[in-house]
């Protein structure tokens, strides 16, 4: 079992995320803020605004036009818009080359995170049910925790897969040998990078939507955990021995979520969904 001492020295020892986001998430508060605002900001930090920019002008935002500057892309895609852009490629470089335990590298793990994050846009777009602030990054972001959890899962993998083929999913499987899982340990994770709330709340309940407590947002998290269901269903999944997931029923009952629904939004996204996952991985620290 992991101790709190040895989870709380390995979530020390993570990279720290550029300070720059901080005054990005601030300014995205700001009902005053402008396009100069942002790009003052942004401009020192010449290599997250390239992969910004690189993110922002993929085929999946679909922009009028090319941006070439952040206030291009602040104009074309609005403040909020950008800044979760941003956060998202800020997180890139923390990203090993693989992911110990998981058996997946940085490429791997990019495409499922960006598929989770496009499936949930395109979920609640499509269900009608409309669009909770910072969805895209959530999403993008769920699983964060594998980031601490890797470690201790890479030395119990073999009694952790043997309960995996013997039918218990892989969460489950890891509480049940670590006594934690990735996703309590992503909150933790995003509360000590002080992301916003709605990371620390997808990244702790998205395997257990039906559990999340009063003041969370239980959309956001249903959004988000049938996405995650989605993208194995897709073949865009991280997790060693487990090939599918199977929606909540109550998050399906709350949603509307049909099956010839959920293949209906996946259909037209693939191929955008493969083109940013490669601008993520190419942007991070696993890059070749």
């Amino acid at each position: 079992m992991i101790t709190s001492e040895q989870v709380v020295a390995r979530v020390k020892k993570l990279p720290t995320l550029s300070a720059t986001m901080a005054r990005l998430w601030a300014l995205a508060k700001d009902d005053r803020a402008s396009a100069a605002d942002f790009e003052k900001v942004i401009r020192p930090d010449p290599a997250l605004t390239a992969n910004l920019l690189r993110v922002a002008n993929s085929a999946y935002f679909g922009l009028r036009c090319r941006a070439e500057s952040v206030r291009q892309a602040v104009t074309l895609l609005g403040l909020k818009r950008v800044c979760e852009v941003a956060t998202s490629v800020a997180f890139a470089p923390v990203i090993p080359a693989k992911l110990p335990g998981y058996e997946v590298d940085a490429s791997t793990f990019w495409t499922h995170s960006v598929a989770v994050a496009v499936f949930s846009e395109k979920l609640a777009k499509e269900l009608a049910v409309g669009t909770p602030d910072m969805l895209f990054t959530a999403g993008l972001l769920h699983d964060i925790g594998k980031l601490v959890v890797g470690a201790f899962v890479a030395d119990e993998q073999g009694e952790i897969l043997r309960r995996v083929r013997q039918g218990t999913p892989f969460v489950q499987a890891e509480r049940e040998v670590l006594g934690t899982d990735h996703c309590t340990l992503g909150a933790m994770v995003a509360q000590a990078w002080s992301l916003p709330p709605a990371v620390a709340w997808v990244a702790r309940w998205h395997h257990q939507p039906a559990d999340v407590p009063p003041d969370v947002d239980g959309k956001l998290v249903g959004l988000v955990h049938a996405a995650d269901a989605l993208a194995h269903a897709m073949g865009f999944g991280t997790d060693s021995g487990e090939l599918a997931r199977e929606i909540d029923g109550a998050v399906e009952q709350k949603l509307g979520v049909k099956v010839r629904r959920l293949e209906a939004v996946a259909g037209s996204t693939l191929d955008a969904i493969r083109e940013m996952g490669s601008l993520f991985a190419s942007a991070s620290g696993g890059k070749r």
